[in-house]
């Protein structure tokens, strides 16, 4: 699934216009141009937004792909230190709620908490993409 970068609550509005304003309005966009990494740091000096950005915001596209997260979860997972469908995939549904529960009370964070079921689709779903993956 394709998300527009404006419906992410972690990338604020000014990083939204200069994404744009590069050609990038949607997790495939940021995704397709991340991937060519000898034109990473030209396109962070081009759009003025650091190079750790840019990799957090291609981890946040990268995690709104998996089925069922999209962009409302994309918060807290990033504040669990998860980037991408790979770190996901370490934990397991029991273990990742009590993370994101530690993370969520620790933090202070008011994004939106999965259920036990909702976390449970994630890996139900995205098994064969890990395994097509590897």
């Amino acid at each position: 699934m394709t998300y527009k970068m404006s419906e992410f609550t972690g990338i604020g509005q000014d990083h939204v216009s200069k994404l744009l304003d590069a050609g990038i309005e949607n997790t495939d966009d940021m995704l397709r141009l991340w991937a060519n990494q000898p034109n990473r740091e030209s396109l962070a000096t081009k759009t003025g937004i650091d190079i750790k950005q840019f990799a957090g915001f291609a981890s946040m596209s990268r995690l709104a792909r998996v089925k069922n997260v999209g962009p409302k979860y994309v918060e807290v997972l990033m504040a669990a230190g998860i980037d991408g469908p790979k770190s996901l995939f370490e934990f397991t549904p029991d273990s990742l709620m009590k993370r994101l529960g530690e993370v969520t009370a620790e933090k202070k964070l008011t994004s939106p908490m999965p259920t036990l079921a909702e976390i449970g689709t994630w890996f139900a779903d995205a098994k064969p993409m890990v395994a097509a993956a590897v």
